[in-house]
């Protein structure tokens, strides 16, 4: 407990008059000469001096500390109430985006990119988009490792949204919540014909369990977050996987429940990689679930091909990116 200044200034005079006093009366009664008495008090008086600057120097620390904790209490709630503030900020725009309709129609061809290692996975969205009647803004989940609580950042993934053959600028805003990154998508001006853009990001280590285990999965629901009937805004939706050269047997991907058709297996020119392409013609708010195998790298453990068996926690959600 820190003592009032109004308090402890009186204590320190008495107590200094007293010390002097005591000193004084004592000198006089053991005789001594003036001189040594005035030694004796200028000594006691430095003493003194000494204890009164030592101990306001301490005061003024004490109470300093005190203010410095008091700032720094008002500015953690100052923070929290600035945070719950944005939050509901971000809840809000997140409501309305869902409470959405249809309002364009959509062809879409995906692109994921598997790396010969952990910087080398890559995500490219290329859409057609039709507005009914315009598109002003729109918001997406990346595809991002769900490994852990960490916040992923637009600036780590490198994310970018580009219009193209177009004049015309998108703004990217992150709308993160529990630690899963959304992106909201403003488009300047708002799009009323047909128009074509692309998003890029790199996920890195995205593809890190099928390089070392030999599997992994990815999953996605085609369908609105307004709609729970089912509906898709997308009028085609290709995914083309694209696997790094290896001298084991060609990579292999399933869909879990037979929705589309995949193209057969071809390898890419200049030993680029391994191209594997599936397409829904007629995509209709469904729940798409793809499992990847192949070869793993030299060490891991083995895995068959043909007969891929994907562990539970190993999955990849892509969850209503047709927004």
């Amino acid at each position: 407990m820190v003592k009032k200044p109004g308090r402890v200034l009186p204590a320190l005079v008495n107590f200094t008059a007293l010390t002097v006093g005591i000193t004084a009366g004592v000198a006089q009664l053991a005789d001594f000469s003036d001189g040594v008495g005035q030694i004796l008090l200028t000594v006691v008086g430095i003493a003194c001096l000494l204890f009164l600057v030592v101990r306001f120097t301490l005061l003024y620390y004490v109470r300093r500390a005190a203010q410095l904790r008091l700032d720094a209490d008002q500015a953690d709630r100052r923070a929290i109430t600035l945070e719950v503030g944005h939050q509901r900020y971000v809840d809000a725009i997140a409501r309305i985006i869902d409470q959405e309709g249809m309002i364009y129609a959509e062809r879409l061809v995906l692109t994921v990119t598997i790396g010969t290692d952990d910087a080398g996975d890559r995500i490219e969205e290329s859409r057609h988009t039709t507005p009914n009647p315009r598109v002003t803004q729109r918001a997406i989940f990346p595809i991002v490792s769900d490994s852990g609580d960490r916040l992923v950042s637009l600036e780590e993934i490198d994310f970018k949204a580009t219009l193209t053959g177009i004049a015309g600028t998108i703004t990217s805003l992150p709308l993160t919540r529990n630690h899963r990154p959304r992106v909201w998508l403003v488009f300047d001006p708002g799009r009323t014909e047909p128009f074509h853009w692309v998003i890029t990001y790199r996920p890195a280590g995205l593809w890190a369990p099928l390089r070392h285990e030999g599997f992994d999965r990815l999953v996605w629901t085609d369908r609105l977050p307004a709609d729970s009937g089912g509906s898709s805004v997308l009028s085609d939706l290709v995914v083309k996987f694209v696997f790094p050269d290896t001298d084991g047997n060609p990579p292999h991907v399933t869909e879990l429940r037979s929705f589309g058709q995949f193209a057969k297996p071809r390898r890419l020119d200049g030993g680029a990689g391994w191209l594997i392409e599936w397409r829904d013609a007629t995509p209709a708010g469904r729940r798409y679930e793809w499992r990847l195998a192949q070869t793993p790298h030299p060490g891991d453990r083995a895995v068959t091909a043909e007969q891929p068996v994907v562990p539970a926690q190993r999955r990849r959600f892509w969850a209503r990116l047709g927004r």
